[in-house]
Formats: structure tokens, sequence, C-alpha cells
């Protein structure tokens, strides 16, 4: 069985997860995962989900973002939500004529991850076709990279099936920010959640793939995917963390969690 997984992008799951995942254990009925911070598996687990995405998809959206950003007049920075408006118009547009919604939402979503966070995807693209290269500009979600970075990354990660993995993850930084980074920030952690449920929302079924192109296609609105984190607090150092929330087990910690989901849950993309 090993010999015949080594030659499927199941081994590569396997790997990401055995450098990722410390140890596993149950305390009074409770699964605990403990993570081991590893920027390598993060960035591997990140690259995973290409396995899934169709390569001619991939070129179309590389083309077509290319396109978006060369007509653009703004020269250093560019909105999230005016680039997923014209990419979710031809998504759209193409799902009408192919009938296959996720796939189109998939290969966008692939695109404008690896875009936003300043990765080169010709590795990805047909080998038989000279890549389009977009012009580089850093993107803005809620006026902030780093919100843009996390919510396209673990909206990438979250379309193959790993949402859950996606929030760990995301957790487990911001943990290790604590202590040798920027510090602890929810807002980074609202955008991580954000994201995995964007990514996980956009492929749901073909019905909901729809409604996502139909909604996106028709407003640049960040709102509606993404809701206002501004009052979150952030670069908490460990001594501020502690003794505001004590742990990430506190009653303290999971209020303020909860109230994150519910802000992302009430926006206009996420309703039933």
């Amino acid at each position: 069985m090993n010999g015949f997984l080594s030659f499927t992008p199941l081994f590569r799951y396997s790997q990401v997860g055995d450098k990722l995942v410390k140890e596993t254990r149950i305390i009074n009925g409770r699964l605990q995962v403990l993570v081991n911070w590893n920027r390598d598996a993060w960035n591997q687990a990140k690259g995973l989900i290409t396995d899934l995405a169709d390569k001619e998809r991939l070129l179309v959206y590389n083309e077509k973002l290319a396109e978006i950003i060369n007509q653009s007049q703004l020269k250093r920075f560019m909105r999230l939500g005016p680039l997923m408006q014209h990419l979710f118009a031809l998504a759209k547009s193409r799902s009408e004529n192919n009938d296959d919604p996720i796939a189109e939402n998939r290969a966008l979503i692939l695109v404008l991850s690896a875009y936003v966070n300043g990765k080169n995807i010709t590795q990805w693209l047909p080998s038989n076709h000279p890549p389009v290269i977009p012009p580089r500009r850093e993107v803005l979600l809620n006026r902030r990279t780093d919100i843009a970075q996390h919510f396209m990354a673990s909206a990438a990660l979250a379309m193959s099936g790993h949402s859950t993995l996606a929030n760990m993850i995301g957790l487990a930084k911001e943990m290790n920010d604590t202590h040798s980074g920027s510090g602890f920030s929810f807002t980074d952690l609202a955008a991580d959640q954000a994201g995995a449920m964007f990514g996980k929302t956009a492929i749901r079924s073909e019905d909901k793939a729809r409604k996502v192109q139909a909604i996106l296609s028709q407003s640049a609105d960040e709102s509606l995917f993404m809701p206002n984190i501004k009052d979150l607090p952030e670069n908490l150092s460990p001594a501020d963390f502690a003794a505001r929330f004590k742990d990430i087990q506190s009653p303290e910690f999971n209020a303020l969690k909860r109230q994150i989901e519910q802000r992302i849950l009430a926006c206009s993309l996420y309703q039933p």
C-alpha cells in the first residue's frame, strides 16, 4: 500500500501531515492536536491543491489576470475586490458554456492566491504555451496586503477539503509570531478563517459555485466576503496575550473567536 501511495498526491499530504502534526491525544473525551509550526511544511501544504486544478484553466485565468492588471492605471496597489469581480465575471461566462463552475472557481482562486502571495505559477501552466507573467502589484484587502495574503492562501488550502487544517495552521502561525515574530494577531486569524470559508463555499456544490460567481461578478464590494476586523487586537506580545486571554483554551479567547466566526457568517456570500 505504501508503495502505491508514494506515487499519488496522497503521499504528499501524508508527508506534510508528518511535519505539521507533532502529537495527537484524547483528553476528557476531546481530541487535541499539537502542531509543530514549520514554514517549509506550510509552504508545501499551500502547494498541494495545485494537484486538483486543470492546467488549461489555470492558463486562462492567469492570462485574464495579466490583462486586468495591464489595463489598470494603478501602478503600486490594487484592491482584491475589483480583481475578483473581473475574474468571476469570466468564470460565470465560462461556466455557462462548459457547465463546470466548481472547476472554474478552483482555477480562479488558485491563480489569484498565487499572485496575491507573490508566487510564480509558471510551473503549473502547460509547458507548450509561453507563460504570461502579470505585472507585479501589491493586492489589498481591508486596505492591507497581509490580510489579502492570509485570506487567499487559506482559501486555496481550504479548496482541497482542508479548511480545518487551514484554520489550524493559521492559529499555529499566530502562536509562533507571539514569541518570535510580530505578535499574535486576531486580524490575521480572522483573515485565515474568512479565507477558508470563502474557498470552501466557492466549490461546495455547483449551485453554490454559481451563486458565488453571480454575486462577485456584479460587485467589487469586499464586505460581501470579508467582514470588518479593524477593531480586533493584534501585535500582542506573550505578556499582553496572557494578560488579556490567558491561553487559547480560555473563555475569553473562545468568546472573541466566536465573535469573529459570527462576523464571517454574516457576510452576504455565506448566507444560506
